[in-house]
């Protein structure tokens, strides 16, 4: 099973033989730009650093490409993060200098992963990565002995920080916001004026109840309340993987038909969630990272009886737990709306549990703990 990842592993130790550089660092890339965010802004708190004076060297190593640059970086990096799991990690011997940082690519908890989701085998290996983890940084002390169960470590590792990517949030002034919203109205005129309605809902391994569009009625939220908002979606990468064949609905051939803006493939999510003004969502963790900005989130549940029984299910009650309404239907999605009945104390309630820091220092915090400088 993990055939390509023991290979991995032969091939990086050949590359032991090369001395450990100091002041280098690997940041592991995935495909996704969303698991990349964590990396960027290490990168930048990187920059700030050799800007007074440091000499850091860092390098992005793509974890799923064999080529001997990767493999030489890898081996001579004294700190190596990663925001994803990488399980040629448990076939690599690593010097005793190296630090190997788990940033994780979600904020909070919320899913249900990890390891007792595993095989028997996948335990393993994930125990012997484990072993080489210096630290996991998390957003709150309120995971600590969850999250290290999770990546099968000794809750001393486990170092709540908040996470680097939602230093973001933070770094970008009105100004910046100003151009981004300038941007979208140029582009898309209709929004100009209204407030900005993000629904971005994750998928579901049922093709029946992944037809979200049978439930989420574009014409009815326009009728009623398309004069004060526009609408943007955002579906997951797994929609298609999962749908209905004989059922699906291609956003990109009825754009003409309805009134809305297609982000299903705007390359940067984090600008969406600044950019809008409310968030409907369902069972995404993208509601934790939202509710750091404080602004409403509308939890639209259609299917929620048969995803609790069928799906991954949550670490906690969903009825009582998110950070907004719930609806189940659209009469009750529009009624929200149009009585603004967001629900904004359990949003703050929810943030505070999910997040100890509300600064944008994620990233020196961690990097103060981690180099040794």
């Amino acid at each position: 099973m993990f055939l390509k990842h023991k290979i991995y592993g032969l091939i990086f130790n050949l590359f032991r033989a090369f001395p450990v550089n100091d002041n280098k660092i690997s940041l592991i890339t995935n495909k996704s730009a969303s698991f990349e965010s964590n990396l960027r802004e290490i990168a930048l708190e990187l920059d700030n650093r050799n800007d007074i004076g440091r000499n850091y060297e860092y390098h992005y190593v793509r974890k799923d490409q064999i080529s001997f640059k990767n493999f030489y970086h890898l081996a001579t990096s004294r700190y190596i993060f990663l925001s994803d799991n990488f399980f040629a990690l448990a076939f690599m011997n690593f010097s005793p200098k190296q630090k190997i940082i788990q940033l994780w690519h979600a904020p909070g908890e919320f899913k249900n992963f990890g390891y007792d989701f595993e095989s028997r085998e996948s335990q393993e290996v994930i125990r012997k990565f484990a072993a080489k983890t210096t630290n996991l940084f998390i957003s709150s002390k309120n995971f600590i002995e969850s999250l290290s169960h999770r990546f099968a470590l000794d809750e001393s590792k486990t170092i709540p920080t908040g996470i680097p990517r939602t230093d973001y949030y933070f770094r970008c002034d009105d100004e910046f916001k100003e151009s981004l919203r300038a941007n979208f109205d140029e582009k898309y005129p209709f929004a100009r004026g209204k407030k900005i309605v993000l629904y971005a809902p994750t998928f579901r391994q049922n093709p029946v109840n992944n037809m979200i569009f049978d439930n989420f009625d574009i014409d009815a939220f326009n009728e009623s309340l398309g004069d004060d908002y526009v609408l943007f979606i955002r579906l997951h990468p797994n929609y298609n993987r999962f749908a209905d064949k004989e059922h699906f609905i291609d956003l990109e051939s009825v754009e003409n038909e309805h009134e809305f803006v297609n982000c299903t493939h705007y390359s940067n999510e984090q600008e969406l969630l600044l950019l809008s003004d409310v968030l409907i969502t369902d069972y995404s963790s993208v509601m934790v990272e939202y509710s750091i900005l404080n602004k409403p989130i509308v939890l639209f549940a259609y299917d929620l009886d048969d995803y609790l029984s069928k799906e991954r299910g949550f670490y906690f009650d969903y009825r009582e737990n998110v950070p907004g309404r719930i609806a189940y239907d659209m009469d009750e999605l529009i009624r929200v709306f149009k009585e603004k009945d967001f629900d904004l104390e359990r949003l703050n309630d929810f943030a505070h549990y999910q997040f100890d820091y509300f600064d944008g220092n994620s990233s020196k915090r961690i990097l103060d703990i981690v180099l040794d400088d």
